[in-house]
């Protein structure tokens, strides 16, 4: 090799070598690895995540079912001609039981006995509650004792399996027992000491109401009792007892606790004569914002020919009876075509309680049935409310289900802030 190729050679080598060292240097520059960590960290965080699932999301939620089931029914008597009270409520809770609905506790609403020549307390409901606790066990077996309420009625003694009065609390829902011989009886304008009784009850109701109120409930209040809140000519000088004549005593809380809590007053008693045809027969439906008639009195009254409309801030209806259910009494109308008026179907009622809602369907025998009745004047004794009660009070049929927005939840103060 010439001395010229030779100089060529040395420098193309040496310009490959300074190009390598060159390279050498950048790749293995010396820094600090933690900086260099939390930097790619940070490049890595400012980029947008892919859109997934949220499994703890997906877990946590609120269930989408209801979070608990009540049955309520009524006026377990027997009548003849008619199937027995214990196979009308087996047939009832078969047909709840195949629409698979979930149930977690059972409430009657009073009566669970009968005889025509004994009534006001002096009959003892027990082997009609041992019986009715049997056949809810045969469909329901998850229902215990302490999860089944026994309001007293007009007909039954006031003994151990009756609920106590006032407020029963539950994980989901509360109960208001109003029981008929210490807080609201019947005849209340022709039997003594009616009027300090339902004022009593009344207070009572408005301070527990007051407290649940001021702390802030959100869990449904169902006030559960035997004798209704409405007008009928059982309260007038049609019937002369003066049946729930202070019944506006009790309206007035539940009305102006309504707009505060989520409220079903829930009754039983009018199941026989066609006391509540103009208001649906067997099936009475009403909703808040819908209008209802209370009775007006004088501490002077035995009964009243007075009534007020009033609008409602809660939602009202009967439980649904399994004992008989007539439009009049035996052999009083001589009509067949009087027995189609209105509905005379008997039936319980389930309500299924939602975190956002309530869902009120009624049974019978065969599965669902409307909710509310066509209205019509009573047939008793030829139209006995006819020139009481006009027609322009008529309800209209309404169909099951029926769904109830719950108010929605307020957060405490120190949550809010």
């Amino acid at each position: 090799m010439g001395t010229n190729q030779t100089r060529k050679f040395i420098a193309g080598a040496l310009l490959i070598c300074m190009v390598l060292f060159s390279i050498c240097l950048v790749s293995c520059k010396p820094g600090n690895d933690a900086e260099d960590t939390a930097q790619s960290e940070s490049q890595l965080s400012s980029l947008e995540p892919l859109e997934q699932p949220d499994a703890e999301t997906e877990t946590t939620a609120e269930p989408r079912g209801p979070v608990a089931g009540i049955f309520f029914a009524s006026d377990y008597q027997i009548q003849s001609g008619w199937d027995t009270p214990g196979e009308q409520l087996s047939g009832i809770l078969q047909a709840v039981a195949k629409d698979q609905k979930q149930l977690d506790e059972m409430v009657l609403c009073g009566d669970y006995t009968n005889d025509g020549h004994l009534n006001n307390y002096q009959l003892s409901p027990e082997d009609s509650i041992r019986e009715i606790k049997d056949i809810a066990a045969s469909y329901y077996p998850n229902i215990t004792p302490e999860q089944m309420i026994f309001v007293q009625g007009n007909h039954d003694k006031l003994t151990e399996s009756i609920a106590s009065s006032g407020l029963h609390e539950y994980d989901d829902y509360l109960i208001y027992v109003l029981n008929t011989q210490k807080e609201f009886p019947w005849k209340q304008g022709t039997t003594s000491g009616s009027l300090k009784k339902v004022q009593g009850a009344s207070a009572e109701m408005k301070s527990c109401f007051d407290e649940l109120i001021k702390q802030g409930e959100t869990r449904p209040v169902f006030i559960v009792g035997h004798v209704p809140l409405h007008y009928t000519a059982r309260t007038s000088s049609l019937h002369k007892t003066g049946d729930n004549l202070y019944a506006s005593l009790i309206f007035d809380v539940v009305n102006e606790a309504g707009e505060s809590l989520d409220i079903v007053y829930v009754f039983g008693h009018n199941h026989s004569k066609g006391w509540d045809c103009y208001m649906g027969g067997s099936s009475v439906y009403k909703a808040k914002g819908d209008r209802v008639l209370i009775p007006e009195f004088k501490k002077s009254d035995r009964w009243t020919n007075r009534f007020s409309e009033q609008t409602l801030a809660f939602t009202y209806l009967n439980a649904g009876y399994v004992g008989y259910y007539s439009n009049y009494g035996p052999g009083e109308s001589g009509s067949a075509e009087a027995d189609q008026i209105v509905d005379q179907t008997l039936t319980g009622t389930v309500c299924e309680i939602y975190a956002d809602k309530l869902v009120l369907s009624r049974y019978d025998a065969e599965g669902l049935h409307p909710i509310g009745g066509n209205g019509a004047a009573d047939p008793y004794q030829g139209g006995i409310d006819k020139d009481l009660i006009d027609g322009s009070y008529y309800s209209h049929k309404t169909d099951s289900p029926q769904t109830v927005s719950r108010k929605a939840r307020k957060a405490p103060a120190d949550e809010s802030q």
